[in-house]
C-alpha cells in the first residue's frame, strides 16, 4: 500500500514539476568511488570519464552520473599496516590523525590532480559540448569513524584525544568537519558542489548512535546532508529453510531517521555470491518501500587492485566475481538482475539509486573487448538519462556537434547506393564511419581528396564523424 500510495503521490505531482528522487537531496545517481587508499587506482580524468559522460552507439552522448560518493574505508599507515575508518576487521589497526588527513588529502586531489580536482576539471571540459547540467555535479565524503581502538589518534588545540571516550571521539569527528569545509573552500572547484558526508560504518548501536546523533547535528548546522547505506541482517539458519532468508527484526537501519540521517541507500548484497537466490533482491526493494525515503544501492565489479606496502607496487588482477562477461557470464547476468528487477518494481522511478561499481566498474564494462559489457551499460546510461531529464537535470542525448555537416551550403555527406559519398572538404577534417551498434567501418585522418570519395557499405543507417561533428547517412 505505501508503494502504491508514493507512487500516485509523486506521479501527481510530476504532473506539474520535475520528479525529485528525495526529499533531502536532488542528486539522482551517486556513484561509490574508492579513492583514498594506496591500493586503489589513480582516479584521474580517464578513469572518470565513463562515469561522468556516456557515448551511445549512434555517437550522441548524454551526462552520466550526477553525485560522486568519494569513499573508503581503510588505508595503509606510514608502517605499511592497515587502519580503518570506520568498518574493518578487529585486527586493524586504528587510524590517526595523519590518517584522516591523508585520506581527505588524497580525495580532493589539489596536489596531485586526481580525484574531484580530476573530476571537476573534466566536467570543465565537457560542458562545451553537452551544455550546462540543471546543477552543479554534487560530492559526498566519507566520514572516516573515531573508533575505540584508536587511543592514540592525535591532538586538537593541544588536547590529546582518546577515542575510548565518547567526548573525545565527538570532538574529533567536529574537527574533521571543520577540515572538510576549509579545505574543500581553499579548492575553489568551477562545477562541483560539497552536498554533504557518508558514515562509513554500516551499523550502530549503544554508544555508536549517541556519537552519530551529535555529529550529525554538527553537519547539518553547516547546511550539509548526512548519507548512510546499511544492509540487512537475515536469518542464517540452513536448517530453517522456510525463514532462512527473513529479515532480523534488530537492525538500526530501520531508524535512520530517528538518527538523524538524511539520505540512506539499502545493500541487497544479492551480486556478490552466486548462489543467493533471487529473493535477497525481492526482499530489499520490498524493505525500501516500506521505509518511506529510503533509496536503492545496485551493485557490480570489475577490476580488484593489490597493493604491496613493502614496494608501493600496486597490480592489477581480475576476480573471479568481476561481473565482466568474458570472466563470468553468471555475475554479468546479476547485474541484469539488478536493473530487471528494479525497472519492474518502479525503483528507478521513484527512488533515489547509489551505484557501488568495485574499483572502477563503470570503466571497465566501457572498455571491455566484449559487445555485451557495452550494452548494459549503453542500457544503464539510458536509464539514467531519462531520470536525469524527469528531475530536469538532463536533456536527451546530444551529438558533440551539429546534426547536418555543411559548408558554404554543400553537404558533406551523404548516402547513395550502396555506399556513402564523402565530400573533398569533409577529408580535410579527418572522417570516421560507425554502424548504429558502435562498430567503426571505416576511418581516415585528414587527407585531400579529388573529386570526393565513396566508402563501400550494406544498406542501413550509419553515423559520419567528419572532425568533431557528426551526421546520421541512410545507405540505400
Amino acid at each position: 500500500m505505501k508503494k502504491i500510495l508514493l507512487a500516485a503521490s509523486l506521479l501527481c505531482s510530476s504532473l506539474f514539476s520535475f520528479a525529485q528522487f528525495s526529499d533531502a537531496t536532488d542528486i539522482d545517481d551517486l556513484a561509490l568511488i574508492y579513492i583514498g587508499s594506496q591500493h586503489r587506482p589513480d582516479w584521474n580524468r580517464e578513469l572518470f570519464e565513463p562515469y561522468v559522460v556516456h557515448t551511445y552507439p549512434d555517437g550522441s552522448k548524454s551526462w552520466m552520473f550526477d553525485g560522486f560518493l568519494m569513499i573508503e574505508f581503510m588505508a595503509y599507515n606510514e608502517n605499511g599496516l592497515t587502519v580503518s575508518f570506520g568498518e574493518s576487521g578487529a585486527s586493524v589497526q586504528g587510524s590517526k590523525k595523519s590518517d584522516w588527513e591523508r585520506l581527505l588529502r588524497e580525495q580532493l586531489g589539489t596536489q596531485s590532480g586526481y580525484g574531484c580536482r580530476a573530476l571537476d576539471n573534466l566536467i570543465d571540459e565537457m560542458i562545451p559540448v553537452l551544455g550546462e547540467p540543471g546543477h552543479n555535479h554534487k560530492v559526498v565524503f566519507t566520514l572516516p569513524v573515531a573508533e575505540t581502538k584508536s587511543d592514540i589518534w592525535g591532538e586538537v588545540d593541544g588536547k590529546t584525544l582518546n577515542f575510548t571516550q565518547v567526548a573525545d571521539r565527538i570532538e574529533g569527528m567536529k574537527w574533521y568537519a571543520d577540515l572538510l569545509m576549509s579545505e574543500w573552500e581553499k579548492a575553489g572547484f568551477k562545477h562541483l558542489d560539497l552536498d554533504g558526508v557518508y558514515w562509513t560504518k554500516e551499523t550502530f548501536y549503544g554508544a555508536d548512535a549517541q556519537m552519530l546523533t551529535e555529529v550529525n547535528k554538527y553537519y547539518h548546522d553547516h547546511g550539509m546532508n548526512v548519507y548512510w547505506i546499511p544492509y540487512l541482517l537475515r536469518n542464517s539458519n540452513e536448517n530453517d529453510e522456510e525463514n532462512y532468508l527473513d529479515i532480523l527484526p534488530t537492525q538500526s537501519a530501520d531508524s535512520w531517521k530517528e538518527m538523524d540521517v538524511d539520505v540512506a541507500y539499502i545493500q541487497p548484497n544479492y551480486y556478490f555470491q552466486s548462489d543467493r537466490p533471487h529473493k535477497y533482491l525481492e526482499q530489499t526493494v520490498a524493505y525500501a518501500w516500506d521505509h518511506d525515503g529510503m533509496g536503492m544501492e545496485i551493485e557490480f565489479e570489475g577490476y580488484n587492485y593489490s597493493w604491496n606496502p613493502t614496494t608501493g607496487i600496486r597490480t592489477k588482477i581480475s576476480p573471479s566475481n568481476n561481473g565482466l562477461y568474458d570472466k563470468s557470464p553468471v555475475f554479468h547476468q546479476r547485474l541484469i538482475d539488478y536493473i530487471d528487477y528494479f525497472e519492474q518494481e518502479g525503483v528507478f522511478e521513484f527512488m533515489p539509486v547509489a551505484y557501488y561499481s568495485g574499483f572502477q566498474g563503470v570503466y571497465d564494462f566501457e572498455n571491455s573487448g566484449n559487445p555485451k559489457d557495452k550494452e548494459i551499460m549503453n542500457r544503464m546510461a539510458t536509464i539514467l538519462n531519462q531520470r536525469h531529464i524527469d528531475s530536469g537535470w538532463d536533456k536527451e542525448p546530444t551529438f558533440a556537434g551539429i546534426d547536418d555537416i555543411t559548408l558554404s551550403d554543400r553537404v558533406l555527406a551523404y548516402g547513395i547506393e550502396g555506399a556513402i559519398y564523402i565530400a573533398d572538404e569533409a577529408a580535410d577534417a579527418g572522417v570516421a564511419v560507425y554502424a548504429l551498434d558502435g562498430r567503426r567501418i571505416y576511418s581516415s585522418g585528414a587527407t585531400r581528396l579529388h573529386y570526393g570519395s565513396t566508402i563501400p557499405c550494406e544498406a542501413g543507417v550509419y553515423i559520419v564523424r567528419v572532425g568533431s561533428r557528426s551526421i546520421k547517412v541512410s545507405v540505400k
